[in-house]
């Protein structure tokens, strides 16, 4: 599974909800961004890397993988390969 990676646009990190959850290795601390755009809506931005064995899966399926997520409906979400804040100032 891909793990959440930190990056320097981090402004907030999500953390476990519990200590039992952190301590047990459930859930990890998540860098995120988190901003609101010119309309007021909210976004949270995170950062993700494949394991070499997961990127050779990648390359085998030809870049298909399965976003999973708790709840029940699908929120909106956008996923790229391009980095976000590449020739912004921050």
């Amino acid at each position: 599974m891909a793990v959440g990676a930190p990056f320097p646009q981090s402004n907030l990190v999500l953390t476990a909800p519990t200590a039992e959850d952190a301590l047990a290795g459930n859930v990890y601390d998540l860098h995120v961004h988190v901003w609101r755009d010119l309309e007021g809506a909210g976004h949270v931005l995170s950062k993700w890397q494949f394991s070499a064995e997961e990127l050779a899966e990648l390359q085998r399926t030809g870049g298909v993988f399965w976003f999973h997520c708790w709840g029940d409906t699908h929120p909106p979400i956008a996923i790229e390969v391009e980095d976000p804040f590449a020739g912004r100032q921050t």
